[in-house]
Formats: C-alpha cells, sequence, structure tokens
C-alpha cells in the first residue's frame, strides 16, 4: 500500500511538474478540443525513481505511455465528475504499455474521466493512439548514452511519421546542468489523427541546449 501511495503521488507531482505552465479547469465528459499523447522516456524515470514497478521486472521499457490527455486550445479539463473504477481486467491489458496499476488509476482519475469514454473504451483509445505512432529508430533500443538537441527527437519522430502535422512534437526534459530526457509528446484530433499543439501544450518543450537519453538496460 505504501509503494501505491507513493507512485500515485509521484505521478500527480510529476505530471503538475510538467504541465505548470498551462491552466487545468474543472470541464465535462467529452468537451474538449484535442488529445495530447505523452510518451515517457523509462530510462530516465527508472534513474531518480528505481523502485518503480516499470524498472525491476525483467522487461527493460524505452517508451511507456504516461497518458493520453484531453486538451482544449487554452487550458484542459482534469478530474470530471465521473465514478467508474477501472475494471481489474483492464488495468492488466494496458500493462504492457502502462506497468504500474498506480499509473492507470491515476490516468483515468485525472484525465480519461475527461475523454466521455468508458474505462475500457478509453483505454482501448491509449492503445490505438500509441499503436498509431513510430518511435524513432534512434530510439528503439540505444544501448549507449545519447546527448542531442531536444529539437533532434522532435525531428526523428516526424521523420519516422511523415504524417504528424508540424509542431506536433513537444519534447520535455527534467533535471540540472544536464538534463535528461523525460517525455515527447504528440498532439492528436479527437479522431487520433494529426494535428498541431496549441500554445499550452508548446509551453512545456525543454529549453535546454542537449538533452542526455539514458540507454535501455
Amino acid at each position: 500500500m505504501v509503494t501505491l501511495l507513493a507512485l500515485l503521488f509521484l505521478c500527480a507531482t510529476d505530471h503538475a511538474s510538467a504541465r505548470h505552465h498551462g491552466r487545468a479547469g474543472e470541464g465535462a465528459p467529452g468537451d474538449f478540443a484535442y488529445y495530447v499523447l505523452s510518451l515517457s522516456w523509462s530510462p530516465a524515470f527508472c534513474l531518480s525513481s528505481p523502485g518503480s514497478a516499470e524498472c525491476n521486472g525483467p522487461r527493460r521499457y524505452g517508451f511507456i505511455v504516461h497518458g493520453l490527455w484531453p486538451q482544449n486550445e487554452s487550458g484542459w479539463p482534469e478530474h470530471c465528475d465521473v465514478q467508474r473504477p477501472v475494471p481489474d481486467n483492464v488495468v492488466q491489458g494496458i500493462a504492457d504499455l502502462m506497468p504500474a496499476r498506480g499509473l492507470v488509476y491515476h490516468e483515468w482519475s485525472a484525465h480519461g474521466t475527461c475523454s466521455g469514454l468508458e474505462p475500457a473504451e478509453f483505454f482501448a483509445l491509449v492503445r490505438r493512439a500509441y499503436a498509431g505512432v513510430a518511435i524513432p529508430r534512434e530510439l528503439s533500443s540505444p544501448t549507449q548514452a545519447l546527448e542531442q538537441p531536444p529539437a533532434a527527437v522532435a525531428d526523428w519522430f516526424l521523420h519516422a511519421n511523415p504524417r504528424l502535422a508540424a509542431h506536433s512534437v513537444v519534447v520535455t526534459c527534467s533535471g540540472q546542468g544536464a538534463p535528461r530526457l523525460r517525455e515527447v509528446r504528440i498532439c492528436l484530433d479527437r479522431d487520433l489523427g494529426p494535428r498541431a499543439c496549441s500554445a499550452d501544450a508548446l509551453r512545456g518543450a525543454c529549453r535546454a541546449p542537449q538533452v542526455i537519453i539514458p540507454p535501455i538496460r
């Protein structure tokens, strides 16, 4: 229970920190403009949180899904008034993309409830969104640390996914001095088609000249 509570707190504080430049607010389920698919670089997360579920199993992850976030052109809805738990079979069914139960529960509570979908429908949409994005060759299974400008990481995704719109990829980082790659966020319309990110989504972009990309171990 302590581990689960700690993970829930970590997910919530990480998310708040990553999006603090924008504005969250109440909203009606289904009332939003588009989605942001957030892919977290697991090797960087595991360096700072080695006790997490995704860091201790037999599988070594590259990108995992942090979330699929309903977004408005200005701000975004959170914690919509939907009282539906995530069934256990749904949690187990998304574990290959979101390996920590606490993350699944948090993402449903904070964001999935605003989608206007049932839990099973929402996490099926998460899987569809992830399946629609090709991971660049450079990030498929790096065995040594890379150091690149954030713009280069975004370009890798744009080249691997020609359908993506300009300004549809946001690279975020964390840490001081030599920041690490944290997440890649991809803006998609409500049908999961490509679209440009709004100003709120772009504000969280990494401003460092270079980011370190820890390898998959």
